[in-house]
């Protein structure tokens, strides 16, 4: 496969994630904003990296700062990680989500990404493996009837060639 192929196929397979890139200054405030359904878990990522690599190295108190504010702007979450780090809420209302990150330190770039777990999603996955494990049993069942009427046949048969009935 040539360069170019590989480039191409890079490129899709980055195109395909779930994840975004932004630069963040010093006590600069960059918001991800997110229409969020009621009772979904939202589950976030991030990887903070300096454009000074040494720096991140020799710095402990660099990091981020994530903040978590609801439709009616009032903070859910407000926590301090380090240079990667990852977080969870659920949203209580619907509506517009703004998830804040803010930095100490300058010119840092941020790899965030995030997935959203619906309620009914995590219920119909529970449902579906309820539904595999009822037809399981019900196989399971049908074959133990099956054997145990075709033992039957043959033991009455047995029978009836021993008493010359047949």
């Amino acid at each position: 496969m040539s360069f170019q192929g590989v480039g191409f196929l890079l490129q899709c397979y980055l195109m395909l994630a779930a994840a975004m890139y932004f630069d963040l200054g010093e006590q600069e405030e960059k918001c991800i904003i997110e229409e969020i359904p009621e009772d979904t878990l939202v589950t976030g990522h991030f990887l903070l990296e300096p454009w000074d690599r040494m720096r991140l190295s020799h710095s402990p108190h660099l990091g981020v700062t994530a903040i978590v504010r609801d439709p009616e702007q009032e903070v859910m979450m407000s926590k301090r990680f380090g240079k990667n780090g990852k977080f969870t809420f659920t949203a209580h209302a619907s509506g517009q989500h703004y998830i804040c990150f803010q930095t100490n330190s300058t010119k840092f770039s941020v790899f965030a990404g995030e997935r959203l777990v619906r309620s009914e999603e995590v219920f119909r996955a529970i449902s579906e493996e309820t539904n595999d494990k009822v037809l399981w049993w019900a196989v399971v069942q049908t074959i133990i009837l099956l054997s145990v009427g075709f033992w039957q046949i043959k033991r009455l048969k047995d029978f009836f060639i021993a008493k010359k009935l047949v």
